[in-house]
């Protein structure tokens, strides 16, 4: 008996240990390159238009001035990928449209509004303007 729960032990650690070094792995990717710049994923919703997700983010980010210094990439993806990392899993997406900010280690924010996500972003735009 002692055995068998040695051995399932050893799965389950191997199980879990897997499942952080995936969520790790994936984070390491997606997160920003650069200290003070975000890296946003915008998951389109399952039933809207491509074209029209694409263009509501570019009249909201269209200023190149105002993002250059914010932002250190912005992916849109038109489903939630399952391979090669399970992202719907690892970052805990339950309803599209998803927009998810990173900084250099974490999720900092996530929203299903895009006008939302705009404020998040000019928040420190705005705070430096004023400090001036």
């Amino acid at each position: 008996m002692k055995g068998k729960f040695l051995i399932f032990m050893f799965v389950a650690f191997v199980l879990l240990a897997g499942c952080n070094s995936e969520k790790e792995e994936l984070m390491e990717e997606i997160t920003s390159g650069v200290e003070g710049r975000y890296s946003v994923l915008a998951f389109k919703s399952e039933n809207g238009s491509s074209e029209a997700f694409q263009n509501e983010i570019n009249q909201i980010f269209n200023d190149p001035e105002v993002w250059e210094n914010r932002l250190y990439s912005f992916n849109i993806l038109e489903e939630v990928p399952e391979e090669p990392y399970d992202y719907k899993k690892l970052l805990n997406i339950n309803e599209l449209p998803q927009y998810i900010v990173l900084d250099t280690k974490e999720v900092v924010f996530r929203t299903t509004h895009i006008k939302d996500l705009e404020s998040f972003l000019l928040e420190g735009v705005q705070q430096s303007s004023h400090e001036h």
